[in-house]
């Protein structure tokens, strides 16, 4: 046998080998084209298809993901169309599904499936903390963190925590807010978990926020010793010169809070002794020479405060934020720092139903 014979018989045995891989992988796309050509069942078409989504490449899953849940919902399995149109938006965005392999009637039918679930999937784009304006150690903890939710489109929700709902509503799409009690949060050290449901028709997209807790104290002011105050009373019950009863007590008083504050002149002085400028405030004054461009510059600098309140920053947020305040404790005054660090994690999709808790 020459070379060139020896040449094909290698290249036979090779096509041989990797055509069970080719036509697993690669030809997927002709073989699903061909189940729509032929008019096939949709339980033929999920068969063919769902065992091997593992094994797709990564670019190909989107296409995949859609195709099921679209075959799914035509099968009247609507648990698990939810199931992969929830992988589809969670996993791959809502993005990277072609289907010009397809024909045209399938391509226009998953088209307008997929463009009615984009306009009203309940996804969650962000979801972090709202940044407290907080400048420096406060004399109290916060009364509640608040969480900024970007929505990509609207939904009804409910917040739970412990199998508790402990807040509902609506939440529109774009930036919204949602506040939880800090006195649960900030206790003691450890990871809080609640439950967002998302409702959308019949439609239930179940994500997990976890937040974790750190709290750390510093001693800045230790209480002194209390001095003690104590008054002695004795009470005699006298029959004439007789004693016929006699009773003695001793009692424990607060001692009297001293603070020394100094005279009062009797003049208000918004700034204290001395102005900000250095000069005497009572012989402040504009010059009748100098009040037209005194007054130019008040309406230009009217004009520059009411440009800069119209432009409206967005709103800071963070999955991690630092909360300083000071609390009163039996050993004196304490400085609390509590570290919040958050996640949003998980998807789980569901069918609403009446018996749905």
């Amino acid at each position: 046998m020459n070379l060139k014979g020896k040449l094909i018989i290698v290249v036979a045995i090779l096509g041989t080998l990797l055509s069970p891989l080719t036509s697993q992988t690669g030809d997927w796309r002709s073989e699903l084209a061909s189940l729509f050509l032929r008019h096939a069942d949709w339980s033929e078409m999920i068969s063919f298809l769902e065992p091997q989504f593992a094994s797709l490449d990564g670019l190909d899953k989107p296409t995949a993901a859609l195709v099921l849940a679209f075959a799914f919902e035509k099968n009247n399995d609507r648990t698990n169309a939810y199931t992969w149109l929830a992988r589809f938006f969670e996993e791959h965005q809502g993005e990277g599904a072609f289907f010009d392999f397809l024909p045209r009637s399938a391509q226009n039918e998953i088209w307008a499936y997929l463009r009615q679930w984009q306009a009203r999937y309940p996804r969650v784009s962000d979801l972090s903390f709202l940044i407290p304006a907080q400048t420096s150690p406060s004399l109290s903890p916060p009364d509640r963190f608040v969480l900024a939710i970007q929505m990509i489109n609207a939904a009804f929700f409910k917040l739970i925590s412990e199998g508790e709902t402990i807040k509902a509503g609506e939440l529109q799409r774009g930036l919204n807010t949602l506040s939880l009690e800090s006195s649960s949060l900030i206790r003691q050290s450890g990871l809080h978990a609640f439950l967002l449901d998302l409702k959308v028709d019949d439609l239930i997209i179940r994500r997990e926020i976890s937040i974790d807790v750190n709290l750390s104290s510093e001693l800045v002011l230790s209480s002194p010793a209390p001095s003690e105050v104590s008054r002695s009373y004795r009470v005699s019950l006298l029959l004439g010169e007789k004693l016929l009863a006699q009773s003695q007590s001793t009692i424990k008083l607060t001692p009297p809070v001293q603070l020394t504050l100094p005279p009062a002149d009797g003049r208000y002085s918004p700034y204290g002794p001395v102005h900000p400028s250095g000069r005497d405030p009572n012989t402040i004054g504009v010059s009748i020479l100098n009040l037209p461009l005194v007054l130019a510059q008040l309406i230009k600098d009217y004009k520059a405060k009411k440009e800069e309140k119209e432009r409206v920053p967005a709103p800071e947020t963070k999955k991690e934020i630092q909360v300083v305040y000071l609390n009163q404790t039996q050993k004196g005054l304490e400085k609390m720092t509590a570290d919040l660090r958050l996640e949003f994690k998980g998807y789980q999709a569901m069918v609403f139903s009446a018996s749905f808790p």
